[in-house]
């Protein structure tokens, strides 16, 4: 009768324990950084000669523009600017895959309901802020995407990590900013 009791304690006790650690690694991996932050932020940040940081934004804004991106929001008293643009996410590869398995699952005597991505909204932000020199800006861009599926739902929301959409962004931005400040 003891063992049951002493079982009957100890079963709650270390399986609380066993819960107690897992919020603690969970809280842990949470506030951790990933191993590739830095190279992350260093890809999406660059440093500009000027100390204007309007016009820096408004650059920005006219990159965007003309790849096609449509303005959402600008601050320049709190150096940030948002902009969108729709793009459509079908993928033949996804759709025959789901069309195959509907024939499958169809075959085998099931109801199959195939769904594959159709639309995209990609985002933009650039932030601005002044570096420890008062004559240089730093600008940061992320480009992020949310995808819906052929029944509106959203299937994926991500940060497109792909180094040549941030050279691309900066190169422009780069010529923008040098050909405004040189009245070219």
């Amino acid at each position: 009768m003891r063992k049951l009791v002493a079982m009957l304690v100890l079963v709650p006790a270390i399986s609380t324990a066993g819960c107690e650690q897992q919020r603690i690694a969970q809280e842990t991996s949470a506030l951790t950084l990933a191993p590739d932050i830095a190279g992350k932020r260093q890809q999406q940040m660059r440093q500009f000669d000027t100390n204007d940081e309007a016009f820096l934004l408004s650059a920005s804004a006219s990159v965007l523009q003309d790849l096609g991106f449509t303005i959402e929001e600008a601050s320049a008293g709190a150096g940030l600017l948002m902009a969108s643009k729709d793009r459509d996410a079908v993928e033949a590869q996804q759709v025959a895959g789901q069309l195959i398995l509907a024939a499958l699952v169809a075959a085998a005597g099931g109801r199959a309901d195939p769904v594959w991505e159709k639309q995209q909204k990609i985002r933009v932000s650039v932030a601005t802020r002044r570096s420890a020199n008062p004559h240089v800006m730093v600008a940061r861009v992320t480009f992020q995407r949310v995808i819906w599926n052929t029944k509106d739902q959203v299937s994926r929301t991500e940060t497109i990590e792909d180094p040549r959409i941030y050279q691309e962004f900066f190169r422009k931005l780069s010529q923008a900013t040098f050909l405004t400040a040189h009245d070219i």
